[in-house]
């Protein structure tokens, strides 16, 4: 008698309620984090239990602690053992500050302060404007400002963010040629320092707001004689002026604002370039209406608005935005990170 296999189904009610509950698992995984157990499991090697973590210092309840410990090995943060004792995981492994691939801080900013955004959805929807008035109390930038260790968090979460992008900047771009580099909004000066540690006759300017310059040259001091000698840290206003180069390189800062704006800052990189010229972009690209893949990237395009008002660009909004600025994209270079991110290489019309 022939046998017909049943492939199990997951009712659709039980699956829009796992996706309603992604907000729970991000606190829940933001507050382990920031509680530092991932560092603690790491540093110890061995499964822990809620009440050996209390008692090496974690001052929490240890019977709330272990509730939210099984919420997180349940999505496979940590291991979860029959003795009540959970253990590190590749997943715990990129939440530790060690971690090359580390994502602790972003973690914690998207479980937390950013989460909060997500509360005002219902009024970005109907103002189509940023609400970071009704979160924070005034407008993002100006948070960031009045408050210098979020500014320091802010600055941290980018870095682990942009790690990637910073990669494919240096392994896919080419910056023989140029002599001088600006990296506009470039927070801790990551990527500039290592272009310049690449290529050794390139001058860089890290050009970011003036509150952020004096955070980045502590955060990351620099040893190397030559290197420091080629490297200028500018803060100022980019839309109202940049210093003189023949490239220009913003990563992560175009989604940060709507078209007026972002046509001012790349009309301002055109009128400062020398030589040739050379602009690069590094953000998300959206991809065409029809296409319903890229949850990431599409969740990103809401937080710029709730945030700050930015959005992400589709290829065809970026050829625009390019191209009323006096620029030609020459090439699109996709980047394998979670947010769609991909290097948009333009030159002078």
């Amino acid at each position: 008698m022939e046998q017909t296999s049943r492939v199990t189904q997951t009712p659709p009610e039980a699956v829009v309620m796992q996706m309603v509950m992604g907000g729970w698992i991000a606190r829940a995984i933001s507050d382990v984090s920031r509680l530092n157990i991932p560092d603690i499991l790491k540093k110890h090697g061995a499964a822990m239990s809620a009440a050996e973590l209390v008692a090496s210092g974690v001052a929490v309840n240890a019977n709330a602690l272990e509730r939210v410990m099984r919420v997180c090995a349940s999505v496979s943060v940590f291991t979860e053992g029959a003795d009540g004792r959970f253990g590190p995981t590749p997943l715990s492994d990129v939440l530790t500050v060690d971690s090359p691939r580390s994502v602790k801080v972003i973690a914690q900013e998207m479980g937390g302060l950013w989460l909060k955004l997500w509360t005002a959805l219902a009024d970005g929807i109907r103002t189509g404007e940023n609400q970071s008035r009704q979160i924070v109390g005034m407008e993002w930038w100006d948070f960031l400002k009045a408050n210098p260790a979020e500014m320091a968090r802010f600055g941290e979460a980018m870095k682990s963010n942009s790690l990637n992008s910073m990669q494919g900047v240096l392994e896919k771009c080419d910056f023989s040629g140029v002599k001088k580099v600006v990296d506009v909004g470039g927070g801790f000066g990551h990527l500039v320092i290592a272009l310049l540690q690449k290529y050794k006759n390139l001058k860089g300017v890290l050009f970011d707001v003036p509150d952020l310059i004096p955070i980045a040259k502590s955060s990351l001091p620099i040893a190397d004689a030559s290197l420091v000698s080629r490297l200028e840290y500018v803060g100022a206003d980019m839309f109202e002026s940049l210093p003189a180069a023949d490239a220009y390189v913003l990563k992560h800062i175009i989604h940060d604002w709507d078209d007026g704006h972002c046509l001012r800052l790349l009309q301002n990189c055109r009128e400062n370039m020398e030589g040739d010229g050379l602009l690069i972009c590094v953000d998300t690209v959206l991809p065409p209406m029809g296409d319903t893949s890229a949850t990431p990237a599409k969740l990103a395009d809401i937080l710029m608005l709730l945030a700050i008002g930015g959005k992400e660009r589709t290829k065809q909004q970026w050829e625009d935005l390019y191209s009323a600025a006096g620029f030609r994209i020459k090439s699109i270079t996709p980047l394998q990170d979670n947010f769609g991110t991909s290097i948009l290489e333009g030159v002078r019309l």
